[in-house]
């Protein structure tokens, strides 16, 4: 039974992805990520912060990370990065600014439950038989908006 309702799952998905699908009109850097010179500036203070420790895992530098502990604290600082990217948001989105291991914002716990989603369906990908190289990030539904919506028909 759990098969099958992970099965429907993957396909329901599949299904409202074919929709998302069409090609936007291209657009200038600045307009598709207005937050990412802003979320590069943070990024490049919090690489300052930690020169000659980049290679440490992230926990043992930032308070209160709860997934991806074991990530390189330089790769950690990317990952935010293209999280930012895909939802098309700054820093303080998820997090109050200077006080990144702050719980005050929901959005912090919702980024969480979505990596553990995202995680699975990926997982649940590779299961099926015939599909190699298929997989879902934050981009897939979210297209640099907060607030993923289905295209129009």
């Amino acid at each position: 039974m759990k098969a099958l309702l992970t099965f429907c799952s993957v396909v329901l998905l599949a299904l409202w992805l074919a929709d998302c699908t069409a090609p936007k009109p291209a657009a200038s850097a600045a307009a598709s990520d207005p937050d990412a010179a802003g979320r590069a500036k943070i990024i490049e203070n919090l690489k300052r912060d930690i020169a000659g420790k980049e290679n440490w895992p992230a926990d043992s530098l930032y308070e209160n990370v709860k997934v991806l502990k074991t990530l390189s604290a330089e790769r950690f600082l990317g990952v935010m990065d293209r999280w930012g990217q895909a939802l098309g948001v700054g820093c303080d989105h998820c997090h109050v600014k200077n006080e990144w291991a702050s719980e005050v914002k929901p959005e912090k716990a919702v980024t969480r439950q979505m990596i553990e989603l995202t995680t699975r369906i990926n997982k649940d990908l590779k299961s099926i038989g015939g599909i190699d190289e298929a997989s879902v990030s934050c981009y897939t539904c979210h297209r640099g908006e907060a607030t993923p919506r289905r295209q129009a028909k």
